[in-house]
């Protein structure tokens, strides 16, 4: 998994700003404490000297510390049995007072050894998913929301299937491609005429992968080729041009929507060979997007271009009525 950089730093700051937040909430229940039986907060200055009297102890004696090592060891268990008992009398748990970390695992630091923890995975994630909602309706377009009733049950004379027997088939592979996504996971080339629910099949797809900590970019080729524009002729911001260019770059998902709608020139040409040909070496994973037929992507793109979309991409065939148009009918 490639790391957001961006985003796991936001993940840290979250946590370091609730291990604040809790850390002012326990000093805010102590001055309570204290308050309501100063005894407590006795017992707790004496309890932090401890450590200093155990040094002390084991200094001055010049011969074995064990024994005032020992004795301050239950000095040590009387008072925080005392403190228990206070806090108890109190209404509380013996442990009110007690410093506890919100992760066991790695003590709130983030790290469970030399790797992130889950802890920061999970907010990680969170915060992808709440980035990809903002350029997606990940809300209302999920797998739990497909609608199959959009889709005929009489078969098409060509090809011998209905549109409903092929949307099952393609929401299987599309559910089974979103629970196995990895490094190594295929590429998708979903293809058909407008208004079949490529577009909404990919975000189901998207909704998935980030909810499991993946990083995805989505966008459309139009979008894509503008920021390559834009870094290259220097046309417009070119700082989130090339933030842009990173995401579609260095995601483990890229998610390229409406291919075959962008200008036919030179340029969009190479843009689009160079970035699906450099993740493809990179071993990537992409989702392509496109009205257009298998047969006429030779024709749209440079024989390069349509070869690694036939030839390094699993392709899904959508066909039926425009939903779309079929919504506005209803």
């Amino acid at each position: 998994m490639a790391y957001d950089k961006k985003v796991l730093a936001a993940a840290r700051r979250e946590l370091e700003r609730d291990r604040a937040a809790r850390a002012g909430e326990l000093e805010a229940r102590r001055r309570e404490i204290y308050a309501r039986e100063p005894r407590v907060r006795a017992i707790d200055r004496e309890l932090g000297t401890t450590a200093a009297a155990v040094l002390r102890a084991a200094l001055e004696s010049g011969g074995d510390p064990s024994a005032a090592i020992e004795q301050l060891r239950v000095r040590n268990l009387a008072l925080q049995e005392e403190r228990a008992a206070l806090l108890q009398q109190l209404g509380l748990p013996a442990d009110y007072l007690t410093d506890k970390p919100m992760c066991a695992a790695c003590g709130d630091t983030g790290y469970a050894g030399s790797a992130v923890c889950a802890c920061v995975r999970e907010r990680y994630a969170r915060l992808l998913k709440e980035r990809l909602s903002d350029i997606l309706p990940i809300q209302d377009q999920n797998f739990a929301k497909f609608n199959m009733a959009y889709y005929s049950t009489r078969p098409d004379a060509r090809l011998g299937l209905s549109p409903r027997e092929n949307m099952e088939y393609n929401l299987d592979e599309c559910k089974a491609y979103a629970a196995r996504f990895g490094k190594d996971s295929p590429n998708l080339l979903l293809y058909g005429s407008t208004g079949l629910g490529k577009t909404f099949l990919s975000t189901c797809i998207a909704e998935a992968v980030s909810a499991r900590g993946f990083s995805v970019a989505y966008d459309t080729a139009i979008n894509i080729v503008a920021a390559y524009e834009t870094i290259k002729f220097g046309n417009g911001d070119g700082e989130a041009a090339a933030e842009r260019a990173a995401r579609y770059e260095r995601a483990d998902l890229l998610i390229i929507d409406d291919m075959g709608t962008e200008m036919g020139t030179a340029f969009t040409v190479s843009a689009l060979y160079n970035l699906i040909n450099n993740r493809l070496m990179a071993k990537r994973p992409m989702i392509v997007n496109t009205n257009l037929l298998p047969e006429t992507l030779g024709e749209k793109y440079s024989p390069a271009v349509a070869s690694r979309l036939l030839g390094e991409f699993m392709a899904l065939r959508f066909f039926g009525d425009d939903i779309r148009l079929l919504k506005k009918k209803m």
